[in-house]
């Protein structure tokens, strides 16, 4: 997990996977306040992003995902966003196994689960295989938009 504001990008650049610089350095040209749902591809379906509109949910309401074939960047743009994060756990199956077919799986709630709340300019960067929540509610239920970016594990040297 990486855990970031788009602000400081460029102090951090030599820090950060080149694919997620290039990344960032394209949500800095756009208006994000003002983004509609939609999917953009920026390199066909090794590397787009999706703009939606999500329903927080309590912890209970939720269940960690992880993911194989790419990494996530998530960016909340209307409000306050909590994150589960847990790292892969050996013996931890998957409860609901759609990788194949969705390039995700549902897990049962790891140990040793941390906490982040996010907010607009921040953003979070979940590794394949690196367990996740996201969608958790802060305060008050409410609708969120967000932001969320697909890299094919290709493009961040993970596989041929």
């Amino acid at each position: 997990m990486i855990v970031g504001r788009l602000a400081d990008v460029a102090r951090h650049k030599s820090t950060l996977p080149a694919v997620v610089v290039r990344v960032l350095d394209v949500l800095q040209t756009l208006d994000l306040a003002r983004l509609t749902p939609e999917r953009v591809h920026l390199e066909g379906d090794q590397l787009f992003y999706t703009v939606e509109d999500v329903t927080l949910r309590s912890l209970d309401e939720s269940r960690p995902e992880a993911h194989a074939r790419y990494a996530d960047i998530q960016m909340p743009l209307s409000g306050g966003e909590r994150y589960g994060f847990a790292l892969p756990q050996a013996g931890l199956v998957a409860v609901d196994d759609q990788l194949a077919a969705r390039d995700l799986a549902y897990y049962p709630p790891p140990a040793n689960e941390s906490f982040i709340d996010l907010y607009p300019g921040d953003y979070v960067v979940f590794l394949p295989g690196e367990l996740h929540r996201s969608a958790l509610v802060i305060g008050e239920k409410s609708v969120l938009r967000k932001l969320v970016v697909k890299i094919h594990l290709s493009l961040l040297g993970l596989a041929d």
